[in-house]
């Protein structure tokens, strides 16, 4: 039943928002839902991890560990986004850039988005993640168009085209893996995941390395694998900021769970290094990409996207190294990932707001216009590219030390390499935003409660899991990498 109230919430906290009469109130519904969806998502996820796998509507609902990580992201994630986006909307209408009447649209909009992510971590057939990965995109693309700009527009479309092409892709991975089942299992074929993990052992080898392939060039470029990842710039650029940080902390990890779905089958099905290979060279190009582009970058919410391609890399990069170790530092990667560019995106949202732009070049001296949002640039800068004492930068050495630990030190230095340089040229962008001589015009903006939590959630957590991992989160992980690894479900 806490997996079904988990699904049905969203949709109710959304519906309310858009029916009640006052700004006000679907401001506390939303709200209000977001915390219940929270709580619902964390109850979920310990009851996993504490009990075995979930299950619902004879399973075709199934949760394990990683599908249980993923909602924790997800439900963390769209919680702060819920709170940051009650004082940015507020602040949207005030300066008349959104329309009064459209904020219900924009909450019912939001929750609806979080339900199809969480439908994608909790269905028990690869049909019908297929189905909820490209019905995260149909709704996200709204919300990147929402503010109707020629530029916001064209973003949307990018997005929508390229992704829902794309996401063809891992349709014919799809079929394909059916045709293997079909194979094998004669009458008792499908496409339920826990059936084909089962039996991936009988699957024919060649059609499961034709239908990885084709899924992960299909859910790689949801997930921004480079050189799939055109469109995440511009979508992350002009969508309203907390749904940058959704996008950016979530939507790239549901992309990154249809291809880990398939690589668990095509790891057993085809034996080798065929899948790690492809997955480690797909990672390790993500990063290398993105290096030029955040050096390179004028708009900060464009330079955040490049981040995302670097960190997803490193994550995919990381499981295709595989070990212990490895798979450890890319799962918690995952989430501390998530919160860093959550606070980033509250951050660009704040800077956006006061100075009426994401031009980088026209913020200057935040650390005196906005004192404690100046203080988070910097400290969330440090946090992205892996300075200690933050969470990223245990993770990321980590994933270094894996290369080394699995005799791919050439992995290892190129990973050193691109890490340095993106630390150089993203600290230099956030020290000029900072400490720079600033001319431009500045706008009023108030920080509200909601807003305050916001962005202090996710400061404790870069922080709190650069110093300590608390022994509940660590054997969670550990569940995980236990099941990427092959072992017990």
């Amino acid at each position: 039943m806490d997996l079904l109230f988990l699904l049905t919430l969203p949709l109710i906290t959304g519906m309310a928002c858009r029916l009640l009469p006052r700004q006000s109130w679907a401001e506390g519904a939303n709200a209000a839902g977001a915390l219940g969806i929270l709580v619902a998502g964390l109850a979920l996820a310990a009851r996993v991890f504490g009990g075995g796998p979930a299950s619902a509507l004879g399973e075709l609902l199934y949760v394990d560990a990683l599908g249980a990580l993923l909602i924790v992201v997800i439900v963390v994630v769209g919680f702060l986004g819920a709170l940051y986006s009650v004082g940015y909307i507020q602040r949207d209408v005030a300066h008349g850039k959104v329309p009064a009447d459209q904020v219900g649209w924009y909450y019912l909009g939001y929750h609806a988005f979080l339900w199809t992510m969480l439908v994608a971590g909790t269905v028990n057939n690869l049909g019908l993640l297929w189905v909820a990965i490209e019905a995260t995109t149909l709704v996200s693309a709204l919300l990147v168009g929402f503010y109707r700009t020629r530029a916001a527009l064209e973003a949307a479309w990018k997005y929508l085209i390229l992704c829902t092409v794309g996401i063809t892709f891992a349709l014919f991975g799809v079929l394909l893996t059916y045709y293997a089942s079909a194979q094998t299992l004669g009458a008792d074929a499908g496409l339920t995941w826990t059936t084909l993990i089962a039996h991936a052992g009988q699957l024919d080898p060649g059609l499961m390395k034709l239908a990885f392939v084709f899924a992960l060039v299909g859910f790689g470029t949801k997930a921004g694998f480079a050189p799939l990842h055109n469109w995440l710039p511009d979508a992350h650029s002009q969508a309203p900021s907390p749904v940058s940080a959704v996008l950016s902390g979530v939507l790239l990890k549901c992309g990154l769970y249809g291809v880990i779905r398939f690589y668990l089958i095509t790891s057993v099905a085809v034996p080798g290094d065929f899948a790690p290979n492809l997955l480690l060279g797909f990672g390790l190009l993500s990063v290398v990409v993105a290096v030029p582009f955040i050096l390179v970058q004028s708009d900060f919410k464009r330079l955040l996207a490049y981040h995302s391609v670097e960190h997803i890399g490193l994550i995919a990069t990381a499981i295709g190294l595989g070990g212990p170790l490895g798979l450890y530092a890319g799962m918690l990667h995952l989430f501390n990932h998530a919160m860093a560019k959550a606070l980033l995106f509250f951050v660009a949202g704040n800077l956006s707001q006061r100075y009426g732009t994401t031009q980088m070049s026209r913020i200057r001296n935040a650390i005196q216009v906005m004192p404690a949002t100046g203080l988070l640039l910097l400290l969330g800068t440090f946090a992205i590219t892996g300075v200690p004492p933050f969470a990223i930068f245990v993770t990321e050495f980590g994933i270094v030390g894996a290369g080394f630990a699995r005799g791919n030190p050439a992995v290892g230095i190129v990973l050193i390499v691109a890490l340095a340089i993106v630390f150089a040229g993203a600290f230099g962008h956030a020290l000029e935003m900072a400490f720079g001589r600033s001319t431009s015009k500045l706008f009023p903006v108030l920080a509200g409660p909601l807003s305050t939590i916001a962005l202090a959630v996710p400061t404790a957590f870069i922080v709190l899991f650069g110093l300590y991992v608390p022994p509940s989160i660590s054997q969670a992980v550990q569940q995980v990498v236990t099941m990427l690894g092959g072992g017990k479900l």
